[in-house]
C-alpha cells in the first residue's frame, strides 16, 4: 500500500500508526468497486453478442441488476464511467429483439429515444456519454420515475396478477390471437407458459353462437394434441381452461429465442447462418414433422420462424399449435388459416390441402435461413398471392452454400402439391447429413454414459472402501473376542482395572465385554490411515445381561434373494403366468452381464424397502411388451395386470407384493417353517 507517494517500507512509523489507530481509507473502496463493476459490465457486454448468452443474462434478472448502476452516485469520474459501461451493456442486450419490450418499461420516453439513437452494438463508450449526462441532470422527480421503471423489470417482484392459480411473472410476447406470459403455479415451483386468447377475435366468429362452437372445437383439438404428443422437438401442452371471455392454454415454457429473432439479429450484426447450422435446424424440424404427419396425422398449418424456438445449442422446439388440426388418413383440410407469407399455393387458391402444406412452409423457412429474408414478399396482396402460386422467388446467391441448399428449396417449394415431396422423401435426400448428426449424438451419448459410469464407480468405490474400512476395524477389535466369564479368573472390575498394564488388560478383558472410553478415536480413521489405536488405561464394562443379539442386514437381503430364486425354480405352470414371468425377468436382471455385487445389494435393498421407484430392467432378452404379450397366447383384457404393468411399469413395491403372493400360493412359508 502507498501513502502520499511513499510505500510503508519507506515510512515504518506510518505503518505502525496505521495498524493501531487507522482503518483503510474509505475513498479507495468506491474506486475499486466501480472498477470491478465496470469490468463485469464489459464481460457481460461481450457475452451479449451471443443471443443465447444474452437471453440467459435477462433470465437471471440481469437487466434489473445492471440498470441500478445507471443511477447517479457520488464518486466523480469513476461513477460516471461506470454509468457509461452499464448503459453500453444494456444497449447490447436491447439489440436482441426479444428483449426490447422489457426496455420500454425501463426508460422514460426522452431517455429511451436517446438510448435507441446510439445504435446496435456500439462499443465506443463516448457514444453513451450523452445518456450519462442526461441522467445526471435529472430532477428528483424524474429520478424517482426512473427508479420505478427499474423496479418494474425486477423479476423477483411479486406477481403481476393471478389467473386460476397461475401467477403471472412476465409478458413474453403478443401474437395474432393473444398474448403469452411466463407463469408459475402457486402450489409449485416449475415455470410454465400461459397463452391468453381473446375470444372476441373475429377469427372465432362474429356472434356468440359461432364463437362458442369454434372455441369448443379448439379445446377439443388441443385436448387431443395434449394427450398424444410426446416428442423432444414438439412443445408439450398441459391444460386448457376458460376464464371469462378468454381462453387460456398452459404449455411447456421453452427457454429459447424464436428463429425469426435470430434472422433479425444476424441481419443487424451483418452475419449469416453457416450451412452446418442450417442443416442442424432443418433436420430437427424434419424429425418433428415426421412425428406429427406420420405418427399423429397432425398438420401444423402455421409453421413459421416465429413458431420455431431455438434453445441451447440450437435445440429446436415447434410451438403454437393453436391452428394445428388432426386429419383423418387420406383426407384433406379446407379452412384457410396461417400466415400468408408461408402459405402454400393450394391454401392461397382456397383448395383442399394436407400435410404437404407444412413442407411448403419448411421450404420457405430453409430459404429464409439461407438469405435472412422470406422467399415471397410484396406490399401488394394480389402480387404476393401471384408469386406464391407461381413459386416465383429470387434465387439464393451462388457460391455461398453448396448446391444442396437451393436444390432442397426448389424441391420443397414445388407449386404442384402432388409433385411436392412429403417429409419422409425430404429426409431421404439428406440421409447422409442425418446419419452424421446421429453419429454426433451417439458419440455425445456414449461420452455422457461413460462419465456417468465413472461417477457411479467412483461413488461405489468410496462406499465399498468405507464399508471395507469399517470391517477391518471391526476385525481388529475382535481379535480377542469376549467370552463367557470364567469363575476361576478375576472379576470384571479387576479385568478393567487401570492398575494392570496394557498386556494384562488385553488378557484379562476376556472375562468381560469392554468398550474403550475414548470417543475421540474414530476406528474408520485408524483403518484409512493405517494407525493403530493408542493404548487405553480405562474402559466401560458392559454386563452380559445387557447384551442383545445384532440383526445381520445382509441376512435380510439373502432372504429376499432366496424368495426370488425359490419362485424361479418352481415347476412351470400349465398356463401362462404373467407374474411368474415378471419375477423371472427381475432375477435375470440381477445377474445380467455387467452387473456386480454392489448392484445386487442395491436392487435387493430397494425390494426389501418396497421402494416406489420403477424397476429398470436392462440387458435382458426382450422388452416388457414381449414379456407380457408373448405370441403364443391371446392378448390380455384391458383390466388385466399385464396391461397395467405395460402402461405404468413395475415398482419394487409391486414386485414385493407379487413375490409374496406367489410364495403364499406355493406354500413357501410352510415348507421353511417345517424345515
Amino acid at each position: 500500500m502507498w501513502t502520499n507517494g511513499l510505500s510503508f517500507s519507506d515510512k515504518p512509523h506510518v505503518s505502525e500508526q496505521w495498524s493501531v489507530k487507522e482503518e483503510p481509507r474509505p475513498p479507495e473502496e468506491p474506486d475499486n468497486s466501480a472498477a470491478l463493476k465496470s469490468a463485469c459490465c464489459t464481460a457481460l457486454t461481450e457475452m451479449s453478442l451471443d443471443d443465447s448468452s444474452a437471453l440467459h443474462i435477462v433470465q437471471e434478472n440481469g437487466v434489473y441488476i445492471i440498470a441500478k448502476l445507471i443511477l447517479p452516485e457520488e464518486g466523480g469520474a469513476a461513477a460516471a464511467s461506470l454509468q457509461c459501461y452499464a448503459f453500453r451493456t444494456l444497449r447490447f442486450l436491447f439489440s436482441v429483439e426479444r428483449n426490447r419490450p422489457l426496455f420500454k418499461r425501463l426508460f422514460p420516453t426522452d431517455l429511451f429515444e436517446l438510448f435507441i439513437d446510439v445504435g446496435h452494438y456500439a462499443r465506443d463508450l463516448a457514444a453513451y456519454e450523452e445518456l450519462q449526462t442526461v441522467v445526471s441532470l435529472y430532477t428528483e422527480e424524474k429520478l424517482e420515475a426512473l427508479r420505478e421503471g427499474i423496479r418494474s423489470v425486477d423479476q423477483s417482484r411479486p406477481p403481476l396478477k393471478v389467473i386460476s392459480g397461475y401467477s403471472i411473472l412476465e409478458h413474453l410476447g403478443t401474437g395474432a390471437f393473444g398474448s403469452v406470459f411466463k407463469v408459475q403455479k402457486q402450489s409449485g415451483q416449475n415455470l410454465l407458459a400461459l397463452k391468453e386468447v381473446n375470444l372476441h377475435n373475429p377469427a372465432f366468429g362474429k356472434d356468440k353462437r359461432s364463437r362458442d362452437s369454434n372455441v369448443e372445437k379448439i379445446i377439443s383439438e388441443l385436448t387431443i394434441i395434449k394427450e398424444q404428443m410426446t416428442h423432444p422437438n414438439v412443445v408439450k401442452y398441459y391444460k386448457t381452461f376458460l376464464d371469462g371471455e378468454k381462453l387460456y392454454i398452459v404449455m411447456e415454457l421453452i427457454e429459447g429465442v424464436p428463429l425469426a429473432e435470430h434472422f433479425t439479429s444476424l441481419k443487424e450484426k451483418q452475419q449469416r447462418f453457416t450451412e452446418d447450422r442450417i442443416w442442424n435446424v432443418f433436420i430437427q424440424v424434419c424429425l418433428a414433422l415426421r412425428y406429427l404427419h406420420k405418427e399423429k396425422r397432425i398438420v401444423h398449418r402455421d409453421l413459421t420462424p416465429n413458431n420455431i424456438m431455438l434453445g441451447e445449442k440450437d435445440k429446436v422446439t415447434i410451438t403454437d399449435f393453436g391452428l394445428a388440426k388432426q386429419k383423418q388418413e387420406n383426407s384433406k383440410l379446407t379452412s384457410v388459416v396461417g400466415t400468408i407469407l408461408y402459405s402454400c399455393p393450394e391454401v392461397v387458391k382456397n383448395e383442399p390441402y394436407g400435410e404437404k402444406a407444412d413442407i411448403w412452409a419448411l421450404g420457405c423457412i430453409l430459404y429464409q435461413m439461407a438469405t435472412l429474408k422470406p422467399p415471397f414478399y410484396s406490399s401488394n396482396m394480389l402480387s404476393l398471392a401471384s408469386k406464391i402460386v407461381e413459386a416465383e422467388y429470387e434465387p439464393v446467391e451462388e457460391g455461398v452454400f453448396s448446391e444442396r441448399v437451393p436444390q432442397m428449396i426448389r424441391w420443397c417449394l414445388t407449386p404442384d402439391a402432388e409433385q411436392r415431396p412429403d417429409v419422409v422423401v425430404v429426409s431421404s435426400r439428406i440421409s447422409d447429413l442425418m446419419m452424421r448428426l446421429m453419429d454426433g449424438l451417439y458419440t455425445s451419448h456414449n461420452a455422457l454414459e461413460r462419465r456417468a459410469e465413472r461417477d457411479r464407480k467412483r461413488a461405489q468405490k468410496c462406499f465399498m472402501g468405507k464399508q471395507a474400512g469399517e470391517a477391518v476395524c471391526c476385525n481388529s477389535c475382535q481379535e480377542n473376542p469376549p467370552v463367557r466369564a470364567d469363575p476361576l479368573t478375576h472379576s470384571s472390575s479387576v479385568a478393567c482395572s487401570s492398575v494392570h498394564g496394557e498386556q494384562e488388560v488385553n488378557q484379562d478383558s476376556r472375562s468381560s465385554s469392554c468398550v474403550p472410553a475414548d470417543k475421540n478415536v474414530a476406528t474408520v480413521d485408524f483403518c484409512a490411515l493405517k494407525f493403530k489405536p493408542r493404548p487405553v488405561s480405562a474402559g466401560i464394562c458392559v454386563s452380559q445381561k445387557m447384551l442383545r443379539q445384532i440383526h445381520d442386514p445382509i441376512q435380510k437381503l439373502l432372504v429376499q434373494l432366496h424368495k426370488v430364486i425359490f419362485i424361479t425354480q418352481l415347476p412351470p405352470s400349465l398356463s401362462a403366468d404373467v407374474e411368474r414371468r415378471l419375477v423371472e425377468k427381475f432375477k435375470k436382471s440381477l445377474f445380467q452381464l455387467g452387473s456386480d455385487p454392489y448392484d445386487l445389494k442395491v436392487e435387493l435393498s430397494k425390494l426389501l424397502q418396497a421402494s416406489p421407484e420403477l424397476i429398470e430392467i436392462n440387458g435382458a432378452t426382450s422388452g416388457w411388451w414381449s414379456l407380457l404379450h408373448p405370441p403364443t397366447r391371446d392378448p390380455e383384457s384391458p383390466d388385466s395386470p399385464a396391461d397395467r404393468y405395460v402402461t405404468d411399469g413395475v415398482t419394487y413395491q409391486q414386485m414385493q407384493g407379487i413375490i409374496e403372493k406367489l410364495l403364499e400360493q406355493n406354500n413357501y412359508y410352510r415348507s421353511t417353517q417345517s424345515s
